[in-house]
């Protein structure tokens, strides 16, 4: 029977491995990718273990990696890194990242943790915050604008966690899924890294924001949660354009209701 100090135990080692990132490194490059939940980080991580394969395993070079062969390969080159370590490594490599608007990213990974379990029958592995499979996208939008970054589970806590720490930014270069291709070039251009990943879009959450099935209440709120995220990383004005466009939704929907 599990006594209270294992069960304490065991929670402060899923603190400490919730409060590390994950850094991959291309040793003959001198660079690490630091990956982030919900922004092509499978594709990416992908990319990096099938190109690293024949460094650490010379027999599986010209194979095709299979799930179990691309973690075999993980292991060799993940670090699993705290802010200091994370620190030591941006001096011996070039670290870099890929973010997402955070109103998408969030989508994606409602998809991914509430709609597909649901479909698929099974229960949801974010039950512990109060989400569950027959929640729609507000309702687990608004659950969310309630529990900080430091209790957050990874696919849902800001994208800052991970590069950004006190005013410093943890990598040297960071690009947007948005624009994957140009930002690929330019990041190829300063590390040597050849090619351009294939993204592979699991949950078809797409990069748009009109679509999203969000009240103009609760699209305000998901905005202030990731609002540091949003003006860090670039995404103020589309945000704010958007948050625009639901104030008029939400004016049009009064004025028709009032004239009916």
């Amino acid at each position: 029977m599990i006594n209270r100090e294992q069960i304490k135990r065991k929670i402060q080692k899923w603190k400490l491995l919730q409060n590390r990132r994950r850094v991959l490194i291309i040793e003959d490059l001198r660079v690490g990718y630091i990956p982030i939940y919900k922004v092509a980080s499978t594709s990416l991580r992908n990319l990096i273990c099938g190109r690293q394969k024949g460094h650490h395993f010379p027999e599986w070079r010209n194979r095709k990696l299979t799930v179990s062969k691309k973690r075999q390969v993980e292991r060799c080159i993940r670090k699993s890194a705290g802010i200091r370590k994370t620190r030591r490594l941006k001096r011996k490599y070039f670290l870099f990242a890929f973010v997402r608007n955070p109103v998408t990213r969030l989508y994606s990974c409602y998809l991914d943790k509430v709609v597909r379990p649901g479909k698929e029958g099974k229960r949801c592995n974010l039950r512990r915050y109060g989400i569950e499979t027959d929640m729609d996208f507000d309702a687990f939008a608004r659950r969310i604008a309630e529990i900080p970054d430091s209790e957050a589970d990874k696919h849902f806590r800001s994208q800052l966690f991970e590069i950004y720490h006190q005013g410093e930014w943890l990598v040297d270069f960071v690009g947007k899924l948005e624009n994957m291709v140009a930002d690929w070039q330019r990041l190829a251009e300063k590390t040597g890294l050849q090619e351009i990943p294939e993204i592979y879009r699991r949950t078809g959450a797409g990069n748009g924001l009109d679509q999203l099935p969000l009240s103009p209440e609760t699209a305000r709120l998901i905005a202030r949660r990731y609002s540091r995220a949003i003006d860090l990383l670039g995404y103020r004005q589309e945000i704010d354009a958007w948050l625009d466009r639901k104030s008029y939704e939400q004016a049009d929907t009064f004025q028709q209701r009032k004239a009916v």
